[in-house]
């Protein structure tokens, strides 16, 4: 069902992890995700209207926002990343947009209202974490213009009153219990397992 979409990374296999070899690879670099931690000049008032107004002023359908606390890796990133594109590509996504079925995986859930309450932005929030995915490419990992892809984020982030942070995903950074994990001392492995709950 999967075998036409490219396992780049090794850590999604069909629609579950593979958590002995994904723990073989924790101890090897994982490339960065395309995304960047944002402040916002003043705690969100409306999650909705942010979200509506990004996807009216992002270059393409490819931009989303996420939860401060629901990024703890790159890897969880890009097992995400991987697991949507594949139940994009064979058309089994259980959301009508690839940014909410990548929040629908984050989240461990089929369920659009909690994935929101466990992975994405809400009222009050004074940073977030926004997004870039990328397009599936048949021929190897996607290829990343770093350059153009930082200019993007600094205008989408300006266009909804927040500023980039130098920050990078941690482990340190996740709220377990909101995520859904339940445990409140978590392993990259953990945030793995929880993705391929969808």
């Amino acid at each position: 069902m999967y075998a036409k979409c490219p396992d780049y990374f090794g850590w999604v296999h069909s629609s579950t992890i593979d958590l002995e070899q994904a723990l073989m690879r924790t101890h090897s670099p994982s490339p960065w995700f395309p995304c960047w931690r944002i402040n916002f000049d003043s705690p969100i008032e409306s999650a909705k209207e942010i979200a509506l107004h990004l996807d009216a002023v992002s270059s393409d359908q490819s931009w989303c926002l996420v939860g401060a606390r629901s990024v703890g890796s790159e890897r969880q990133l890009w097992a995400a990343w991987s697991a949507t594109r594949k139940k994009e590509q064979s058309k089994t996504m259980s959301a009508r947009s690839v940014e909410m079925e990548f929040i629908l995986h984050l989240a461990g859930t089929q369920n659009i209202d909690l994935a929101l309450k466990r992975a994405g932005i809400c009222e009050g929030n004074n940073q977030a974490w926004l997004l870039h995915l990328p397009a599936m490419n048949s021929e190897g990992p996607p290829e990343l213009d770093w350059r153009e892809l930082e200019h993007e984020a600094n205008r989408l982030a300006r266009s909804i009153l927040a500023e980039i942070a130098p920050r990078r995903p941690s482990l340190e950074m996740v709220d377990s219990e909101q995520l859904g994990i339940g445990k409140l001392s978590i392993h990259e492995l953990d945030l793995l397992a929880h993705i391929s709950l969808v």
